[in-house]
């Protein structure tokens, strides 16, 4: 892999995460089109560490919130306190679906039929994601409703599946604004990624993937990040007025190319 790519790759992260379109199909697709020499497993944990940039874009965008959140915890009369039990709650999920089944999934989900199979689920989702009625407040969300957003997450360990897409028609699915369930989205996605980041790091210096250079790493994680902070700044003000249906527009299209050619 040289500089180009890894920007590139970087690029292609930024957008397609916070974008209701699956940035592991999308990096998958990319990777396996330039027949990058690297393993399955090595190729994965270089897209956590694109996913490592969208993490700091996060934080950056979300950080007077997570602050609040974690005042909460030592508050227990704090408004933001049941938000953050509803965070923890559907992080569960993911956590333990990416400790047991990530090098099953790295080896068996990425070819071009499955991913894009999976890209028309998940515009399907988004178009079914829309017609649920708001009842609910991310401030006030039940425990058991938010386990169930979390286990929706999880699926979005298959490349082609957009944890962003699919979460966030979940929380309409349970009731939330189309705005509070992105939000509940990106600020549950922060401590996965967190956790897929660190595994990754730790399977790299163990020789998962020592034959990328340290600057193929800061390229590709740079550029991940400028591009998530416009992706997610443009998402959020975008998804108040539009229907994140149109975006099936483009996946099922794109799905079914994979699929046929």
């Amino acid at each position: 892999m040289n500089i180009i790519q890894a920007a590139l790759l970087g690029i292609v992260q930024g957008l397609t995460e916070f974008l209701p379109i699956s940035s592991s199909g999308h990096l998958a697709i990319i990777e396996g089109f330039w027949k990058i020499p690297l393993s399955a497993q090595a190729l994965q944990n270089f897209d956590v560490i694109l996913h490592a940039g969208t993490l700091l874009a996060l934080a950056l965008i979300y950080f007077q919130t997570w602050i609040k959140l974690i005042q909460s915890f030592a508050k227990p009369g704090h408004k933001y306190r049941m938000l953050f039990m509803a965070l923890i709650v559907a992080t569960i999920p993911a956590v333990l679906a990416g400790v047991m089944m990530q090098e099953l999934i790295a080896d068996s989900f990425r070819s071009p039929h499955a991913i894009g199979f999976f890209l028309i689920i998940t515009g399907i989702v988004l178009v079914f994601g829309e017609r649920f009625p708001i009842k609910e407040r991310a401030m006030q969300l039940p425990r058991y409703r938010a386990l169930f957003i979390g286990c929706v997450q999880a699926c979005a360990l298959i490349p082609g599946i957009s944890r962003s897409g699919i979460t966030i028609s979940a929380g309409r699915a349970m009731g939330l604004s189309r705005k509070e369930a992105l939000d509940f989205s990106f600020l549950m996605a922060a401590p996965v990624i967190g956790g897929a980041t660190a595994l990754a790091l730790i399977d790299t210096f163990n020789g998962g993937a020592l034959s990328l250079a340290p600057s193929i790493f800061l390229v590709g994680l740079v550029s991940s990040f400028v591009v998530s902070l416009l992706a997610i700044l443009f998402i959020r003000r975008w998804v108040v007025s539009h229907s994140l249906a149109w975006f099936a527009i483009y996946l099922v299209p794109v799905g079914l190319v994979l699929i046929i050619v």
